[in-house]
């Protein structure tokens, strides 16, 4: 702020527990070095640099040549307009010169925003940052640690065991209450077939 610049984009997100972000900012191309070197002050050490350019003056050269020439277009295409009106008043005639001017005017409203555009790029440069913490900074209990929250998991999973040793329990009750009587009559029968037998023999 102090250098006129501003953040134009950024990103803030977690790696293993500690914030890292990266930043996009524009500064006046005046102050450049001024901002780079403050920058680098407030790091513990940087990692890594490169520097780059963007030759774009034949391309503005370039725009303002096709925009002269459409403004050229579009002062005629006003006259014909006018010329169509006066003389035909054809709606045919006169829309296809109002669509072929409208045509032109977009035309020229494009080149301007490209042209707007080269002018900030020329005007201001881009440092583009990335800020990851230094290891030692790195706190020995990671925040967001909370180890009632653990405790009561733990005991939510204890919870959960119990509860499915009491249900198997459960069913060996009602199976062993409904095996028994079986087993019992199994037991009378064998018993009364073997009576049986002793009583024939």
């Amino acid at each position: 702020t102090g250098l006129g610049g501003y953040v134009s984009n950024s990103n803030v997100f977690r790696v293993d527990g500690q914030l890292q972000a990266t930043l996009t900012v524009r500064i006046p191309v005046k102050d450049y070095e001024n901002a780079l070197a403050q920058f680098k002050g407030l790091a513990v050490r940087v990692q890594r640099e490169s520097t780059g350019t963007e030759d774009v003056t034949m391309e503005y050269t370039d725009l303002t040549a096709r925009l002269k020439n459409l403004e050229l277009t579009e002062k005629e295409l006003q006259e014909l307009l006018t010329e169509v009106r006066e003389k035909t008043g054809k709606a045919e005639d006169v829309l296809a010169v109002y669509n072929r001017l409208t045509e032109i005017r977009g035309q020229i409203e494009q080149i301007k925003g490209r042209m707007q555009y080269l002018k900030n790029l020329v005007d201001q440069t881009t440092i583009s940052l990335t800020l990851i913490p230094d290891v030692l900074a790195k706190p020995v209990v990671e925040p967001g640690w909370r180890p009632l929250e653990t405790l009561r998991n733990a005991l939510a999973a204890l919870v959960v065991v119990l509860r499915g040793l009491v249900d198997l329990l459960i069913y060996i009750l009602v199976f062993a209450l409904l095996l028994i009587p079986l087993v019992v009559l199994i037991v009378l029968i064998r018993a009364w077939q073997r009576r049986r037998k002793r009583a024939q023999a």
